[in-house]
């Protein structure tokens, strides 16, 4: 059987893969949409990174051969993966395509486009529902969704392997070797946290300014009304400075990539870019800013 043939051979692998999770053609679509999203990120970086490396291996070779041969397996495994990831994602475009088209051509069944059963289109169960009943050609087609996802999975796996290994490398030879959408993506993440903190804070700048409006309609010329007001000029200036660092990171891959004139680059591991010594500094003062608000308005 298609289906039977394809599960045993994968599950007596050595090694553990996985398959996109299909309900219905629209999972299929969301598959294939994030699957080209990756790709071109990655071809991207990889085009920064081949620049990198003609260099690098130029002098290696003449230079560290045992080095020059592992940097050289890790780009190759880099190149062959990203070649089998579009090619399989080709496929599964095609395949997406004609099911579309061809409506007679039951792939998905109603259980499975009403979203059940966690498993989706290529559940593991000896009797599973997604493939009974199933044509000849439908069982082809999802035995080629199943090997073009596997192959996908597989290889994005393989290729992040790569680039890992090609860090260490450097890294083992002092350098640092830098995709910056990913180390951007890392600082967003980190952003959203500080980002959280700052909203938890909102109720209690809220007490503040009321404060300072009652302050002032007491009395505007008090000593108690010049402190508060005071006061209020430095948290409007830390808000400003918070304003400012969101903003900055959130589009520092932008700036990072005029900085560095790539979006991947080697550096010396004492080393670092000004949007880098920035990021780091500012990062500081906004966090240093959470834990002075608080006091500074207890303080009143």
């Amino acid at each position: 059987m298609w289906i039977g043939t394809l599960f045993l051979f994968f599950s007596c692998s050595s090694r553990t893969v996985n398959s996109w999770v299909l309900r219905d053609v629209h999972s299929l679509d969301a598959n294939i949409m994030i699957t080209k999203q990756w790709l071109k990120q990655e071809q991207s970086n990889h085009k920064y990174l081949q620049k990198i490396m003609k260099k690098e291996m130029d002098y290696y070779r003449k230079n560290d051969f045992k080095i020059y041969k592992k940097l050289e397996g890790e780009m190759r495994s880099i190149d062959k993966s990203l070649k089998k990831i579009k090619s399989s994602l080709s496929k599964q475009i095609k395949l997406a395509t004609k099911i579309k088209k061809r409506p007679s051509l039951s792939v998905f069944d109603s259980n499975q486009e009403q979203g059940s059963g966690k498993k989706g289109l290529f559940g593991k169960k000896k009797n599973n529902n997604s493939t009974t009943n199933k044509s000849e050609k439908e069982l082809k087609v999802i035995q080629s969704l199943e090997k073009n996802s596997i192959v996908i999975t597989e290889n994005q796996s393989n290729y992040n392997r790569s680039k890992e290994a090609l860090v260490g490398i450097f890294k083992k030879n002092k350098y640092r070797l830098v995709f910056i959408r990913e180390q951007v993506k890392k600082w967003n993440h980190h952003l959203k946290d500080l980002s959280y903190d700052r909203e938890k804070l909102v109720p209690t700048i809220d007490g503040f300014d009321l404060i300072l409006s009652e302050a002032l309609f007491k009395s505007a010329d008090s000593d108690y009304a010049n402190n508060i007001i005071s006061l209020s000029k430095r948290i409007e200036k830390y808000n400003n400075d918070m304003d400012r660092f969101e903003s900055y990171v959130i589009n520092l891959e932008s700036i990072a990539g005029k900085q560095a004139n790539a979006l991947v680059y080697l550096i010396k591991e004492d080393q670092e870019k000004k949007y880098e010594i920035k990021y780091k500094k500012d990062l500081i003062h906004y966090q240093k800013i959470l834990k002075e608000l608080p006091k500074l308005i207890e303080s009143i």
